[in-house]
């Protein structure tokens, strides 16, 4: 008796059944969360992951087979793809253990790596040069590199258009550069005292 619910909760995930997936994301998106949570301690990186796993299992909703496994197991094991993905992206990013200058390069393509942040000394000097840089250029820098938003939603949500965004951006991120590159130099010679 209990087999042909759950065989239908299977149809249901392969054929797109808004109800099933609706239940079946309810009972886990909490513990996706908290699951990439464990792995950084980032909330706005825990809800792009989580989400990024729902849009996969959707996407690739097909490829699921109940044979392998529940519905949960096999959107956990997206999870998982999607933490080794995040941790191989990492990987390849430049590191900033102190050395803030190899990061400066790459500053213009790449946000602020969540390690940028997380080491105590390095987003000291980046908390000190933001809170040096004029205020819409500060709000500017941490909606876009922070807070990950686009350029159009800056722009909606500081009522400009989307090319003084882009302005703005430059000019920040050229300003930020040369805070940093100053604080570094300070923090170094302090160092070497």
């Amino acid at each position: 008796m209990e087999q042909e619910p759950k065989k239908h909760a299977c149809s249901g995930l392969v054929e797109g059944d808004g109800r099933v997936w609706q239940e079946l994301l309810q009972q886990i998106i909490p513990q996706l969360y908290g699951m990439f949570l464990k792995s950084w301690p980032n909330p706005s990186l825990a809800e792009e992951l989580v989400q990024k796993t729902v849009f996969d299992a959707v996407r690739g909703r097909n490829t699921f087979d109940p044979e392998k496994g529940s519905g949960e197991e096999w959107i956990f094991g997206i999870a998982r793809n999607n933490i080794r993905l995040e941790i191989r992206k990492r990987a390849a990013r430049p590191t900033v253990d102190g050395d803030i200058s190899a990061y400066l390069d790459v500053m213009d393509t790449e946000p602020l790596p969540d390690e940028l942040l997380e080491n105590k000394e390095t987003a000291d000097i980046v908390r000190t040069a933001l809170g040096q840089l004029e205020e819409k250029e500060q709000t500017t820098l941490r909606a876009m590199y922070i807070e990950g938003l686009s350029a159009r939603e800056i722009a909606e949500r500081m009522e400009l258009t989307e090319k003084a965004v882009h302005s703005i951006l430059y000019r920040a991120r050229n300003s930020l550069r040369a805070k940093l590159k100053q604080l570094a130099r300070l923090d170094k010679q302090e160092h070497d005292k």
